[in-house]
């Protein structure tokens, strides 16, 4: 039996290249955080989202889990995650992830076993915030906060991470479309102009055996 996994929807950030919060901007009739809750919610036995602005999250139906850490970092909201999941592993997403796939989060967690996180590695970068992390590894995230280590690349580096290349992600997700964030005014432009007529997740994402 795979282990139980809890869903942290990260919505901590400012949005300041896309000039306005990339959580509520709309597709397909819904706003972005609400296609990555979606998109967990088969995955996951539990969901919440992490923020420093809990009331603009209250009607989203999941908790909602406050961070009153004023430092801006996505390792503050992930240790903040963290702290409040009660399953042994957690999957970590970004709000702004319109094409999150289930059957990615589900094939991710299962391949957690022995590792501190599993994570893609695609475009020449991690993608973190598309990840699963063991909570056992919550000690060593802090320490790294405590010693004023921000970045997400240096952290990885201390913890036992099962990486994903892109070929293996390529199989459950073509083109890689699990990764894709919004960031900016003509990313957003970019996906209401290809996903015109694209209804919202059902949450039926194939399952790799």
């Amino acid at each position: 039996m795979a282990p139980a996994v809890t869903g942290v929807v990260l919505a901590g950030g400012d949005s300041h290249r896309m000039g306005r919060d990339k959580a509520f901007l709309e597709f397909a009739g819904l706003p972005l955080v609400r296609h990555v809750i979606e998109a967990l919610r088969p995955a996951c036995v539990d969901l919440m989202v992490v923020t420093k602005t809990p009331l603009r999250y209250a009607s989203l139906g999941v908790r909602v889990v406050t961070d009153a850490d004023p430092r801006r970092a996505a390792l503050v909201g992930l240790c903040t995650g963290l702290r409040a999941v009660a399953t042994p592993l957690a999957f970590v997403a970004a709000c702004d992830l319109p094409h999150l796939s289930a059957g990615v989060v589900t094939w991710m967690t299962s391949l957690a076993r022995g590792y501190d996180a599993v994570v893609p590695w695609a475009g020449g970068r991690w993608h973190p915030l598309h990840a699963v992390y063991a909570t056992s590894a919550l000690a060593a995230l802090e320490r790294r906060l405590a010693a004023g280590g921000l970045r997400m690349s240096e952290v990885l580096g201390e913890l036992r991470v099962r990486r994903i290349e892109e070929a293996e992600l390529a199989v459950l997700s073509p083109g890689l479309e699990t990764l894709r964030n919004i960031n900016t005014p003509e990313d957003y432009s970019s996906l209401k102009a290809h996903g015109a007529g694209r209804t919202p997740k059902s949450g039926t994402d194939p399952i790799p055996s």
